[in-house]
């Protein structure tokens, strides 16, 4: 027994030592890799099969690395859980099939095409480790795999390094080379880790919307797989047609509960042009995965002779571009009863604090909340003035319609207040010079109709002396008219034909584009940032503190000109444009907000509370809601819109959401004729009792946890949830038709109960 363990000790020494050139590239090991001090691995090494190297290890995680099929394993010290980038029995799987079974054994796939956009797909044990043509070495927490695809004559470096409590996998895109005639279209970043098998329980999770729960081995194997871009398709693609009505990403992570262990995965770099992929077994394999890929070439359909019996459709593909920035996932492990989605949210919470620089709420940092008054915050949103078309002579022009005056604003706060509501919050829409839908913003400047400039320097001082939060509206992104600098031909983005990208309005029933409503167009990346430098100096000269950002927050998209602008490129425009306005305005408030606009916002609005309900997923969560808990004030979609207020208003109490209401000041007649013809119920003196009822029930549910962070959310039965609270208080929400009994507590049906 002693002669064998001294001569594995003499093994794992020589290994440790070795620096010489393998068959399958360098192994250059060094002392100087292995972070922190030594602990007890005999637990975590004993469960890491035979064939793998220390090549990291710090106090909490331990990476090793497998010379002969490049595949990782990571130990949870604290659990001792072993999370592999590769199924350990894929041997054993009767159900993979050819590729299918090849695809397996690696850490990458390739998509990418041919100068005809034929389309190819390697996957890197095939295309590299099969072959020997990959070299690997040991690096400063890690290990470096390069993987050289000489058939498609692509060569991809990937990094795995530790950082305190996260594996970090890197793509060092600036490194891959594309030679030949092939460009790539996607590369998939470890497809199998942690991936659980048939004899597995657990779950996917997916940031679909509110965000949704993916049950493993639930035999939805005809069904499409779950597969979206983070936030959203790139919007200078002409689409011809919106053919569904669905949720977007709008935080980079996803995540995998294995039994009794669980990880959260977050896009740190590369989100913007990232894309999420889940599969359960049955479909291509016997396991259930969940992963990401960086896109780097987009494909746009266009009609070329459309109406004529010539017509025809005709792919294009863009240049193959990551936009200058990495692929980086960072994979944060979890154990025990932390191993959910609740605890998923946890973590990312504490990422937005400690990697994004998000402030939580506390008793200095409130974030625009009157903290003066025992209630929740109440958003009001009101139209200002429209663009109406009419005629002069029979000559048809195009006029602005004022909706809701600057004088109505404050009539209609007096009315608020004196129905009780003080923790006030006004959006106010359509108040620039034009009203809404007019030349790009870049000065204070109101609409005569409404007030103009003296009216609003006195509504805004009225709003502060009543500790009212006032947040006028600007849109940076769409163009719809020249002006202010700005001209169609040289500060518009374009699609891949080199043509300005056209945006439309849609048709809700039939998907098509609706012609009545004139196109427009997206402003080029950069003049979107210089739009923003120019208008938040303008905005601390004359007073005004606080600003709504539109479609910033929501909206991404590539510029296709020559020296192609990718959607990574976008995105760190966005972030550079956004931290020169917060310097100049006290806070800004973003609506449909991505995870990129958090740092900067000190509320957002129309928060996803629902899934898309594909037919993969097996029900929907609240994890949006749960990660900007504490961190910042969630407001809903307009309450007066809802299709099933009473409902609606169960789902704000469960996900600790703040109501908020959309109206005009006017009759509801002067919408005939403008782009918001088909907003309805959106007069607020209509709305003002039902408003007063409402305010009253949430307020009574979330006032007791206002500020709070979500700790926990589960499913008790069908329909009926709890939520939970940092302070222990919780909720329960029952959406049945019949009153429910959970423990010692009785919820009344389509009812909610405060514990």
């Amino acid at each position: 027994m002693k002669l064998r363990l001294l001569v594995t000790v003499l093994t794992v020494c020589a290994l440790a030592l070795t620096s010489s050139h393998t068959l399958y590239g360098e192994s250059s090991l060094s002392k100087q890799t292995t972070q922190g001090s030594a602990p007890d691995t005999e637990r975590s090494r004993s469960a890491v099969t035979a064939g793998f190297v220390r090549t990291a290890q710090n106090s909490q995680l331990a990476l090793d690395f497998n010379s002969e099929t490049a595949e990782i394993a990571v130990t949870d010290l604290s659990s001792g859980y072993v999370w592999r980038s590769n199924p350990e029995d894929r041997a054993n799987d009767t159900m993979a099939k050819g590729v299918k079974k090849m695809d397996l054994g690696a850490q990458l796939l390739v998509d990418y095409i041919d100068q005809l956009n034929k389309p190819f797909q390697l996957n890197s044990f095939v295309g590299s480790v099969q072959d020997k043509t990959f070299i690997w070495k040991q690096i400063q927490g890690g290990v470096e795999v390069v993987y050289d695809f000489k058939k498609a004559g692509l060569t991809i470096p990937l990094r795995y390094t530790l950082h305190d409590d996260a594996l970090v996998a890197t793509i060092e895109t600036e490194r891959i080379e594309q030679r030949d005639k092939y460009r790539i279209v996607n590369l998939s970043l470890l497809p199998f880790f942690g991936a659980g098998s048939i004899k597995d329980s657990g779950y996917l999770f997916v940031p679909d919307g509110s965000g949704a729960l993916i049950n493993f081995n639930n035999n939805k194997t005809l069904y499409k797989s779950y597969n979206e871009r983070v936030y959203g398709r790139d919007q200078a693609l002409s689409t011809n047609e919106q053919t569904s009505v669905k949720e977007d990403i709008r935080l980079p992570v996803f995540g995998l509960k294995n039994n009794d262990s669980a990880f959260l995965a977050v896009i740190h770099q590369g989100a913007y042009q990232a894309g999420i992929t889940a599969e359960v077994s049955g479909k291509n394999n016997q396991y259930n995965s969940v992963f990401s890929y960086l896109n780097m070439t987009e494909f746009e359909t266009n009609v070329l002779m459309e109406g004529s019996p010539n017509e025809k459709q005709v792919v294009r593909a863009s240049a193959s571009d990551a936009g200058n920035q990495p692929f980086e996932l960072r994979y944060y492990f979890l154990s025990g009863a932390k191993a959910d989605y609740s605890g998923m949210a946890e973590r990312y919470r504490k990422y937005l604090v400690e990697d994004q620089g998000v402030k939580p709420m506390s008793s200095t940092n409130v974030k625009g909340i009157n903290t003066q008054t025992d209630q929740i915050p109440l958003l009001v949103d009101f139209l200002g003035g429209i663009k109406k078309r009419t005629t002069f002579l029979g000559i048809p022009y195009q006029t602005v319609e004022p909706l809701t005056s600057f004088d109505d604003v404050r009539t209609a706060v007096n009315q608020l207040k004196d129905n009780g509501m003080d923790n006030l919050h006004i959006r106010y829409e359509g108040w620039l010079s034009g009203g809404m839908k007019d030349k790009i913003p870049v000065s204070v400047d109101a609409e005569s109709k409404l007030g103009g400039n003296q009216g609003l320097k006195s509504l805004m001082k009225d709003l502060e002396q009543k500790n009212i939060a006032f947040y006028p509206t600007i849109d940076p992104v769409y163009y719809y008219k020249g002006g202010n600098g700005f001209y169609k031909f040289f500060d518009v983005s374009k699609s891949i034909t080199r043509a300005p990208a056209l945006m439309y309005k849609y048709s809700t029933s039939t998907g098509v584009k609706n012609t009545l409503v004139e196109p427009w167009y997206l402003l080029k990346p950069e003049s979107v940032k210089q739009t923003l430098e120019r208008f938040s100096a303008s905005a601390a000269k004359n007073g005004v503190k606080r600003i709504a950002m539109q479609s910033i927050g929501s909206t991404l998209y590539s510029d296709f000109r020559r020296d192609m602008l990718a959607k990574n490129g976008t995105g760190q425009l966005w972030q550079e444009g956004l931290k020169a306005a917060s310097s100049q305005i006290g806070g800004m408030m973003f609506d449909h907000a991505n995870a990129y606009a958090f740092p900067f916002a000190e509320s957002i609005t129309d928060v996803p509370l629902t899934a898309s309900d594909f037919d993969s997923e097996d029900g929907s969560i609240p994890f949006y809601s749960m990660a900007v808990s504490g961190l910042i004030p969630a407001f809903s979609e307009p309450i007066n819109l809802s299709s099933n207020p009473e409902k609606y208003l169960l789902k704000l109490i469960e996900t600790g959401t703040y109501p908020s209401y959309r109206f005009i000041g006017e009759d509801g007649n002067k919408l005939k004729g403008t782009d918001e013809d088909d907003l309805f119920s959106a007069e607020f003196h209509q709305w003002q009792d039902d408003v007063r009822k409402q305010f009253e029930q949430i307020n009574k549910a979330l006032m007791p946890v206002r500020g709070q962070v979500i700790s926990h959310h589960e499913q008790i039965s069908k329909g009926v949830y709890r939520t939970t609270y940092a302070s222990g208080k919780s909720v329960l929400i029952n959406y049945t038709d019949k009153a429910v009994t959970v423990g010692q507590d009785h919820v009344e049906a389509n009812g909610y109960l405060l514990q």
